[in-house]
């Protein structure tokens, strides 16, 4: 890894090793990730997603397989890259939706950004995030591997990110919800639908750094509160856990269409056939 081959982990500030370790992770090619997310709002659950990710971008193969589970039911959602073609199904459907990649690279990871533009980006992020980089923490287990640590209270959180949170959390009604849906179910509808008064509480972090550099596993939680259209106040929590495996060596699994129901489409997938 060219970022860890150069620099000395033991010399760098706790944000800047994890940001390394970010860009390290990153990078890879090949490999499984395990991604679980729950949100709940006041301690009721409202919607439990689970993904299994597998990638290799040197053959520009995929495959996931997401579940999610809330009160209107459960529907597990596949969808594959192989020999140039996307394929999606939903559990509710027989049918496989085909999408011809016209040769055309489908893994965003093989493409490769302008090195001024991304050191540009890189230092815009670092203004941006301010004095919370002194709240991250890598401490070295003395084997190679590190553990990090990310916790964040409401005074500590800069004005940017609440407004970032309140961006992405707040619902635009001039504007239709596309692309938040897995298979038939829109998961973003399953949310509260904040307006006004949008603050992120608290994150909490935690992970461990592999003798890599690799983030091979990741906790996270956020709390957010808010204010629906009828002035009700919603708590909003959310929990992440991210595990990444057989780096190097994953397969994506493949799908046999023969025999089964396939509907040719074009532009991109509505999550529904």
């Amino acid at each position: 890894l060219v970022g860890t081959a150069y620099t000395n982990a033991a010399q760098l500030s706790g944000y800047e090793s994890y940001k390394l370790a970010i860009k390290d992770t990153m990078n890879l090619k090949n490999e499984t990730a395990d991604l679980k997310i729950s949100v709940s709002d006041a301690g009721k659950d409202l919607v439990d997603v689970s993904s299994n990710i597998k990638v290799n971008s040197v053959t520009d193969a995929m495959s996931n397989a997401t579940t999610v589970k809330s009160s209107t039911g459960t529907e597990v959602f596949n969808t594959f890259n192989q020999a140039e073609k996307s394929i999606s199904k939903s559990s509710t459907s027989e049918v496989y939706n085909v999408r011809e990649n016209n040769n055309k690279n489908v893994n965003k990871k093989n493409e490769t950004m302008n090195p001024e533009v991304a050191k540009s980006m890189e230092t815009v992020a670092d203004i941006l995030v301010g004095n919370m980089k002194d709240n991250v923490n890598v401490t070295p287990n003395g084997d190679g591997t590190s553990k990090v640590a990310i916790n964040l209270a409401k005074d500590q959180i800069i004005p940017l990110v609440n407004a970032v949170a309140s961006m992405s959390m707040a619902k635009n009604n001039n504007e239709p919800m596309h692309n938040e849906k897995v298979g038939n179910l829109d998961v973003k509808n399953m949310l509260p639908q904040l307006a006004s008064g949008i603050k992120v509480e608290s994150v909490v972090v935690t992970g461990d750094i592999n003798k890599n550099n690799i983030i091979t596993g990741q906790v996270a939680k956020i709390v957010v509160t808010g204010l629906d259209a009828k002035g009700a106040t919603h708590e909003v929590t959310i929990n992440a856990n991210l595990n990444l495996s057989d780096i190097n060596a994953t397969t994506p699994n493949t799908v046999d269409l023969t025999g089964k129901q396939v509907k040719t489409v074009t532009g991109h997938f509505e999550g529904r056939d």
